[in-house]
């Protein structure tokens, strides 16, 4: 989920009904996400859709996410040549070819792609590794935070990059 920081709403937080009497526990047995959901409206985030046209730079990475110009997002994420969208994998071992299936619907436009493969360097399996060359991309793997600062670096020359980044601690 991507975040826009914004105003917040309020400066104080809802003391519960008119008695006086604390609300309960809203996060209790709601779905995942909901607390994060809470927080963000609680303090005056805009939620917004998990995609971001945008190629800014990463400011911070970390925590479980990024931030990355006016946008936090939690959880792992790809720098494609259309934006910046959410990647729903959570570890290497999730990366097949599916998992990197917008990659390779804006191959064209993809000249270097950097794998952030989160605390340490995972290598992806070599038959992975041949379809990025099929498709003319050269895949490079790297642990995320290298993935990161490579990718601002490229960025910034105006390079055809691409990155798909596992989110770290």
């Amino acid at each position: 989920m991507i975040f826009k920081w914004g105003k917040k709403q309020s400066d104080q937080p809802d003391k519960g009904d008119q008695s006086g009497n604390a609300k309960p526990d809203a996060a209790q047995d709601k779905p995942d996400g909901f607390v994060e959901n809470a927080v963000a409206l609680a303090t005056g985030l805009e939620m917004v859709d998990a995609f971001y046209p945008g190629h800014d730079p990463i400011d911070y990475y970390g925590q479980g996410g990024f931030r990355f110009g006016s946008y936090s997002h939690q959880g792992s994420l790809m720098f494609l040549p259309s934006g910046t969208r959410r990647w729903d994998i959570a570890s290497p071992k999730e990366m097949t070819k599916e998992a990197f299936e917008h990659v390779f619907k804006e191959a064209e436009e993809i000249e270097i792609l950097l794998i952030g493969s989160g605390t340490h360097l995972v290598p992806v399996n070599p038959e992975l590794k041949a379809m990025f060359r099929e498709h003319g991309i050269m895949a490079d793997v790297m642990d995320t935070g290298a993935a990161v600062r490579t990718l601002n670096i490229l960025l910034a020359e105006e390079r055809a990059v691409a990155a798909a980044m596992l989110a770290v601690d």
